[in-house]
């Protein structure tokens, strides 16, 4: 009986066990893409939404429904994230600041596993822009990386209003469009097609409703980490 519970109590320090790692595809743009914060260009209606974000450690399903979207061209990278938010919240505007504190998406990408170079971009719904490339977890702070700037393209779509929490909002949606220059170093002149990067998206959910704040994602995060890439998802582009 006491072996019994120390396993419980072992089980419920460590978190929960990780579900197996998720492997997902980004196909070609099936027409232009206008970045204006709308999900309504033909091209996102053609791309199947990635659904399967899971909690931070308990790898459960979060309370809001989140997607992502993801496609190409011969420019840019793009995402479109929806988020249901009853309760939108936002505490920085400025660039690079740490938009993670509130509500936030963000993109993690490392292009080549033998590289340890790898990216970072967060959008909160009033539009301010975290990106970063770093060089690998031990190599310093945010502070150090995020000077780098990709000439990233975003816009936002807030249904209802931010830092009121006493009405019910309904969400908002996120656009946007990654120069594929903001990779140059690692994957050169190599087309997209065939290859497969380390990828996490992810959200942060701060609100009223929640009893405690949620953060989910598409890797497996078993230690509140989110920089350990060991626990990234793959997206094979088509």
């Amino acid at each position: 009986m006491a072996r019994i519970v120390v396993m419980v109590a072992l089980s419920l320090l460590l978190g929960a066990s990780p579900p197996p790692l998720m492997h997902f595809t980004c196909t070609p743009a099936a027409g232009p893409i206008e970045i204006d914060g709308k999900a309504d260009d033909a091209a996102w209606k053609a791309v199947t939404p990635i659904t399967e974000f899971r909690l931070w450690r308990s790898f459960q399903k979060p309370t809001e429904a989140t997607s992502v979207r993801l496609c190409y061209d011969d420019d840019f990278l793009y995402a479109l994230f929806e988020c249901a938010d009853p309760d939108i919240f936002v505490l920085h505007s400025q660039r690079d600041d740490r938009l993670w504190e509130s509500d936030v998406v963000e993109l993690f990408f490392q292009p080549d596993e033998k590289n340890p170079i790898y990216y970072e971009f967060e959008i909160a719904p009033n539009n301010a822009v975290f990106d970063a490339r770093m060089v690998n977890t031990g190599s310093g702070g945010f502070l150090r990386w995020a000077a780098w700037d990709c000439g990233i393209r975003t816009a936002t779509d807030v249904r209802g209003t931010p830092n009121h929490w006493q009405d019910r909002d309904q969400g908002y949606t996120i656009e946007i469009a990654i120069p594929l220059g903001a990779f140059h170093e690692v994957i050169g002149d190599q087309p997209l097609k065939g290859q497969t990067w380390k990828f996490a998206a992810v959200r942060a959910d701060l609100s009223v409703t929640l009893k405690a704040e949620e953060r989910s994602a598409t890797a497996n995060v078993a230690d509140y980490d989110i920089h350990n890439k060991s626990g990234y998802s793959k997206l094979t582009f088509k």
